[in-house]
């Protein structure tokens, strides 16, 4: 009779087995856009095309997307920037276009023309007024240990630190920053998940915050953990670069996190990402933004 059971109890289930095929809708062709420009540097930007989002991602599959040949200029100050053909690691994107002629500056504002035979692409963006830091220090994970007076800190809890940052904000609403930082001799600048800051709640006052460590996967080859993500260490030196950016620019990053960080969770409210990219011909999305760019050297001794 057990074993009778367990059968008819296995058909059922399996009879209650349904097969879902889903009707996917069509790919609809993108050129993708990720353009900046900061006080004092050229402007950088990437083209490249969409992909299907079952497609399989490697490194020969992102180079094949990259869009060359396109027409790319920048203009500001009655000057235009035809951008050349460039290959440039920053804020883990590859830039293929590089401006030779406009340098950043603060408190002006840049036309972006992107131009192929598939699109004609524009948008326009402004080099926000900085935003200053009041200070940087850190505190140890031991001291944080001991703080909360559960456990004995480690050894290796005397070595990891977080950085911290106080931040004063001034009193006229809508201000929003982006953070990078990078330490000894790392090349490339990194950010922690989605590192944006908005004065929305915190408008004219002073606050204090943890700049976590960033960590893009192809940058570092370290034996970070996912426990000590986030931690510098003591003798690290550490370059922040604390970039004000305006609506527009805040917005893209906070809803490319929102995406970002509910992918694969059907439960997840999807999002649709904020773009600044208009298209005159074809379809284009992504950002050209600007940031208003600070930078700080912190020593972990």
């Amino acid at each position: 009779m057990k074993h009778w059971l367990l059968a008819v109890l296995g058909l059922i289930g399996a009879s209650c087995e349904r097969v879902i095929e889903l009707d996917l809708p069509e790919q609809r062709d993108y050129v993708v856009v990720h353009g900046h420009i900061e006080p004092d540097s050229f402007a950088y930007v990437s083209l490249s095309r969409n992909s299907p989002y079952f497609d399989p991602i490697d490194l020969q599959t992102v180079a094949s997307l990259l869009i060359s040949g396109a027409l790319v200029t920048v203009e500001g100050g009655g000057i235009i920037d035809t951008l050349r053909p460039d290959f440039n690691f920053q804020h883990f994107t590859l830039f293929n276009y590089r401006g030779t002629k406009i340098k950043g500056e603060v408190g002006k504002r840049y036309k972006l023309r992107i131009e192929t035979s598939e699109v004609i692409l524009e948008a326009e963006t402004e080099i926000p007024t900085q935003l200053p830091l009041d200070s940087l220090w850190h505190r140890t994970r031991a001291d944080l240990v001991r703080e909360a007076g559960q456990f004995q800190p480690t050894r290796r809890d005397s070595e990891l630190v977080s950085l911290y940052f106080r931040y004063s904000d001034p009193p006229v609403a809508g201000n929003y920053v982006r953070a990078f930082s990078r330490r000894n001799n790392e090349q490339q600048w990194s950010s922690d998940f989605n590192p944006i800051y908005s004065d929305e709640l915190v408008n004219g006052q002073t606050v204090d915050f943890v700049l976590r460590r960033g960590k893009e996967a192809y940058l570092f080859a370290d034996s970070t953990t996912f426990d000590e993500f986030g931690y510098f260490e003591v003798g690290d030196t550490i370059e922040v670069k604390w970039s004000s950016i305006d609506r527009p620019h805040y917005l893209f990053w906070l809803t490319l996190g929102a995406a970002t960080g509910g992918s694969g969770n059907p439960f997840a409210t999807p999002t649709v990402v904020s773009t600044n990219i208009r298209a005159l011909k074809g379809r284009g999305l992504g950002i050209w933004g600007g940031y208003g760019t600070l930078r700080y050297q912190y020593i972990v001794r």
